[in-house]
């Protein structure tokens, strides 16, 4: 069994500092801490992304062009879906011994082919090879990190990803200074070093977090398709305001800085004013200004464009991947199958935006243009909105509905777990925070669990706790397991299921 050796506050605890400076410097030095004590091995998400603009986003690769990007775009996309439907095979992906290995290879040996063709053979036909083979690697690859965040608790999410991206956000900087034969040679290397990061992470989580086998007792799950539906407009909208090989700039970096800066404080300061809705509620106003600056219509300052737009896409991408682990968190749905299905549309819809940009000049007037572009922003406002009114909220259930299998326990009874606790935390108001904490009630986690899971103090927890059981009625851990059960037997009943199990969290 693997030992939990995630981050430890032994010497980071929090607890009711006392006001003043003094407080003050003892809360921001706990923070740093907390920062420090995390793994490198959990920052691999950033060094894949900074993988990617070797390639795509210094120029330093000179046959590199946008129909390259979509090969490159698209063997992602199929890979996923492939993947994905066959997740119930292959899963848990991280630790399949011929998924890695293949990874590996594809990884390494196309990004070994496209600098060989750029550089030495330039016969166009083996740098496409290799950016079928690199990008199908990077497939796997995303969805292994799928694996690890669906294993975490949203507030760890937040911060590691976050600080990750972060990470592969002033890599590409320094890489800015590269010449090509250092960008090449890190080109091979870095998808290798991710590679071995996720493995490292996912070693590091306690056995009773790690994903697990398929089982067909376990049924199924409707998809969530509302938040696919969002990343989808989105992501059409940003790749046809702008093609993929637009060199990375100043603007580029403050915005991703910015938006994961603004996360990280969110998470570790315990502002009142910052919860998950808030990554939610930013992405999608700064996409769709980012998507209005660059239509032929709008003239706008290029340092405000890039960094709007790579800020919007930040928050929209953070966001995503907040809302699918947690629901594999909460569900026990397989993160292989969600985000491999999100993944390949998500990608498909990038390229169809991108091709639409680059045929459109050829065959419609700036007029025309003008009026698509106004077209595409109503669209994603109108999406936005809607699911805005219908999923309040990261703990949402964005669409998804359990469907039983034959002999129930284990994940599916967990399942079923999460969403009794959604249906309570809607019924009596819960905010966002005080259903992650409910949640965490529910899975029997004791306080300084608790403490440890969400980076908060004792004080605080306590608060929650008594602002849960004040608008729930109830007095004590046991009265909550009961009106748990009370409210999953109702729900079966309303939903024509059979007879409730009995609670194991």
């Amino acid at each position: 069994m693997h030992t939990d050796t995630e981050p430890k506050r032994a010497d980071v605890q929090r607890g009711e500092a006392p006001g003043g400076r003094g407080g003050l410097f003892a809360r921001w030095r706990n923070v740093f801490g907390i920062i420090g004590s995390i793994p490198f091995a959990f920052l691999g998400v950033g060094i894949y992304r900074a993988w990617l603009a070797t390639f795509f986003r210094y120029e330093a690769f000179p046959t590199i062009g946008f129909a390259d990007y979509a090969v490159f775009e698209g063997a992602i996309a199929v890979v996923s879906f492939a993947l994905a439907f066959s997740a119930r095979r292959i899963v848990p992906l991280w630790s399949n011994r011929t998924a890695s290995a293949a990874t590996a290879v594809s990884l390494v040996g196309g990004s070994a082919l496209i600098v060989l063709d750029c550089f030495v053979l330039s016969t166009g036909a083996v740098k496409l090879v290799g950016l079928a083979f690199a990008g199908g690697g990077l497939g796997s690859l995303i969805l292994m990190w799928a694996e690890f965040y669906g294993s975490l608790n949203p507030m760890r999410v937040a911060l590691y990803h976050a600080l990750a991206i972060m990470v592969g956000c002033v890599i590409k900087w320094v890489f800015m200074g590269m010449s090509a034969p250092y960008l090449a040679f890190f080109a091979i290397v870095l998808p290798l070093v991710s590679l071995v990061q996720v493995r490292l992470s996912m070693k590091r989580l306690p056995e009773r977090d790690l994903p697990r086998k398929y089982d067909k007792a376990e049924g199924g799950a409707a998809f969530p398709w509302k938040p696919v539906l969002l990343m989808s407009a989105c992501t059409f909208a940003c790749g046809f305001g702008a093609l993929p090989m637009q060199p990375l700039g100043f603007g580029n970096t403050i915005g991703v800085l910015l938006v994961t800066s603004l996360v990280l404080f969110g998470v570790l300061s315990e502002s009142r004013w910052f919860n998950f809705d808030t990554i939610y509620q930013l992405a999608f106003p700064l996409s769709i200004i980012a998507f209005l600056f660059v239509a032929p219509s709008v003239s706008a300052n290029a340092v405000v464009m890039t960094a709007c737009y790579d800020a919007g896409y930040t928050m929209l991408s953070m966001f995503m991947m907040l809302v699918l682990s947690n629901i594999t968190y909460r569900f026990g749905i397989s993160a292989v199958w969600i985000n491999g299905i999100e993944r390949g549309i998500r990608y498909l819809v990038e390229i169809a935006g991108w091709a639409l940009s680059a045929t459109l000049p050829l065959v419609a007037s700036s007029s025309v243009i003008s009026g698509i572009y106004t077209a595409i922003a109503l669209v994603m406002i109108v999406v936005f909105v809607v699911v805005l009114f219908t999923e309040r909220g990261l703990s949402a259930k964005w669409g998804v509905s359990l469907h039983d299998g034959g002999g129930i326990d284990g994940a599916m009874s967990s399942s079923r777990l999460a969403m009794r606790v959604s249906d309570v935390s809607a019924k009596h108001d819960l905010t966002p925070r005080e259903e992650e904490v409910l949640q965490l009630l529910a899975r029997r986690e004791s306080p300084s669990q608790i403490e440890k899971n969400l980076y908060v103090a004792h004080g605080t927890l306590k608060a929650h706790i008594s602002h849960i059981y004040r608008k729930l009625g109830i007095h004590s851990r046991e009265e909550l397991f009961e009106l748990l059960e009370g409210e999953d037997s109702r729900r079966r009943e309303r939903d024509g299921d059979s007879p409730a199990i009995g609670s194991n969290g």
